[in-house]
């Protein structure tokens, strides 16, 4: 009611003028866009962790301060990332050996076939060293992706600084954009922006939730399957299934080749018949899928098309904004069919 007395109550010549403030701030904005374009992978990441999490952070300020929330909200996701990093990391480079004697005992095993043309190749003197190879390796890949150490930790910075921010100020942000709507509009931008921070948290927490599932589900799996090290394995996997839609998948794939070149081909079987579906299969084309089907009430089929339109297009940032987008498509339909289906509408029409 209070919106709609402070679109009425508003004169022509004051409606002109916040259309041109409006137009004011949105050059702004674009040019800001513009400018730090490079830094929009971290801000829609900040922006995306934030609305994941602004339920906690509205429950904390019931009883702290916002800022204190805010501010603890992100020391925890910054101790969090730093934990589950050591951790991953304390486990990869403590089996760095075990490793590399899968690494060279694949190599080997299809040397001579036509297998061959799709794994790395390596001299003598790497093959004598693979555990010092695959760090050297994995060295390499880090500093490509960080070509400009500085400006990588600049971006870090501003990722936990813009979360703070958007945690802090997101609510009050929103609301400031939403009265500038007429009532119709309003409705409209309201039910988007629910269904927006809904995927969003679906996408994030269902995420993360699955990456948890298959690492609690590989270790009893590489335990029976009788591997020497099954926390070696079912960490490899966990880790992948952090990358949507093909990191677990691939992982797979190399436990199968390394069981065959070593010779255990019945591990091998039993790896793609029974740990594919458990361990990704499932994962990927029903629990994901549901989970945030729940969440947005959407169909779990065209989450599933967002996900694989928008990471294999936009990269990493795209495993939010296809599905989002989707989201939004599928929700602008509904609210067109409701418009169109009113009889108020559809006499006004005629």
């Amino acid at each position: 009611m209070t919106h709609d007395r402070d679109l009425t109550s508003m004169d022509p010549f004051q409606t002109r003028e916040n259309n041109q403030l409006l137009l004011l701030i949105c050059a702004i904005y674009i040019l800001c866009i513009l400018v730090f374009w490079p830094l929009m992978t971290v801000l829609i990441w900040a922006a995306a962790i934030a609305t994941a999490l602004m339920p906690l952070h509205k429950h904390l300020s019931r009883t702290v301060k916002p800022s204190v929330s805010a501010t603890f909200i992100t020391v925890w996701v910054l101790l969090v990332i730093l934990l589950v990093l050591s951790v991953s990391a304390s486990i990869v480079y403590g089996n760095i050996l075990e490793i590399g004697d899968m690494v060279a005992s694949l190599v080997r095993g299809f040397q001579n076939t036509g297998i061959s043309a799709f794994l790395p190749t390596f001299t003598d003197a790497q093959f004598s060293n693979m555990p010092g190879t695959l760090v050297q390796l994995l060295v390499q890949s880090l500093l490509s992706l960080t070509s400009n150490v500085m400006q990588s930790l600049i971006s870090i910075i501003i990722f936990f600084l813009s979360l703070s921010m958007l945690l802090y100020y997101g609510e009050q942000i929103g609301n400031t954009f939403m009265r500038l709507f007429s009532p119709k509009l309003f409705c409209a931008v309201e039910k988007m922006a629910e269904i927006s921070s809904n995927t969003i948290y679906a996408l994030i927490i269902v995420q993360i939730s699955a990456a948890i599932l298959s690492f609690l589900l590989a270790i009893p799996f590489f335990f029976f399957l009788g591997v020497n090290n099954p926390v070696l394995f079912a960490t490899v996997i966990g880790i992948a299934m952090l990358v949507p839609l093909i990191g677990a998948q691939i992982m797979i794939l190399f436990f199968i080749l390394y069981f065959i070149s070593i010779g255990e081909t019945g591990n091998a079987l039993i790896t793609l018949l029974v740990g594919y579906p458990l361990l990704s299969g499932w994962i990927d084309f029903y629990y994901r899928p549901v989970m945030m089907g729940k969440r947005v009430a959407i169909p779990p089929v065209m989450m599933m098309i967002g996900i694989f339109a928008g990471v294999p297009f936009l990269g990493i940032v795209g495993f939010i904004i296809g599905p989002v987008l989707v989201a939004l498509a599928v929700t602008g339909y509904k609210i067109l069919a409701e418009e169109v289906c009113d009889p108020a509408f559809r006499s006004h029409q005629v």
